[in-house]
């Protein structure tokens, strides 16, 4: 198995791959830059500079998202930028940075996020569902469903869209034996193809043995995966780890 550069002990080694290892967030790998009309900072008003204070001061950054996503679609899912208009749900939206993108090149787009909070809107007296990066999302007006999915069920219908991703949330939603379920229901809702892309383990989850043990074994279960009409065509690496998996429809 690929080595996570966390495992290196000695610190000049663990220094060494990370420095020498490809720039994976490098967003020129063939000399394509993203579109310029994306990359002017987002139109945020008072209330939205203000919320943005308490998220990762990167993630506000308007080109430093757009430049990231661009990477993620050049390496994963290229096909889209030249494909004719697909049908593309984003799990975890966040930033919106790649519906973004994947809007700009005539797809029909639709993020989800988890809202466990409301908010009052300032022009009506109607409460709202309110998410980290809902200032963000709505200031590039993309589309949005956003629910409440502890149960583990997606409340949209089954073949609704072409293309399901996923991109570092698979981890939120519990603990990785229960993970293979969500997988479920991103081929169900899906008509073509799925990617996903883990996030790396962090030092809690790396100390946990049972945890550890668990996400191994899921990736190896995803990447030999062939099951409700779909197969693991591609494994790519990211941080140093197979991390992303692309299933598509057979």
């Amino acid at each position: 198995m690929l080595q996570d550069v966390q495992d290196f002990i000695d610190p000049q080694i663990h220094t060494l791959v990370r420095k020498n290892r490809p720039q994976e967030g490098a967003s020129d790998l063939f000399g394509d830059q993203p579109p310029s009309e994306l990359l002017s900072d987002y139109a945020l008003n008072a209330a939205g500079r203000e919320r943005s204070v308490m998220l990762q001061q990167k993630f506000t950054d308007r080109r430093f998202n757009v430049e990231r996503c661009w990477n993620q679609i050049q390496q994963y899912m290229p096909e889209l930028l030249t494909s004719s208009p697909q049908d593309v749900l984003e799990v975890s939206t966040g930033h919106g940075a790649m519906l973004e993108i994947l809007r700009h090149y005539g797809h029909n787009v639709m993020g989800t996020d988890y809202a466990p909070e409301t908010w009052s809107s300032e022009t009506r007296d109607v409460e709202k569902p309110d998410w980290p990066y809902r200032h963000v999302v709505e200031s590039i007006d993309l589309p949005m469903m956003v629910f409440d999915n502890t149960d583990g069920q997606y409340p949209i219908e089954s073949k609704s869209f072409d293309t399901t991703l996923c991109f570092q949330a698979l981890e939120h939603s519990g603990h990785p034996d229960d993970w293979m379920e969500t997988i479920e229901e991103f081929c169900r809702i899906s008509r073509k193809s799925v990617f996903v892309m883990l996030g790396h383990l962090n030092p809690k989850t790396r100390a946990n043995s049972d945890y550890n043990y668990a996400f191994h074994n899921f990736r190896r279960d995803l990447r030999s995966y062939r099951d409700n009409g779909f197969v693991c065509t591609g494994t790519f690496v990211h941080w140093g780890q197979a991390l992303g998996f692309k299933l598509t429809a057979v």
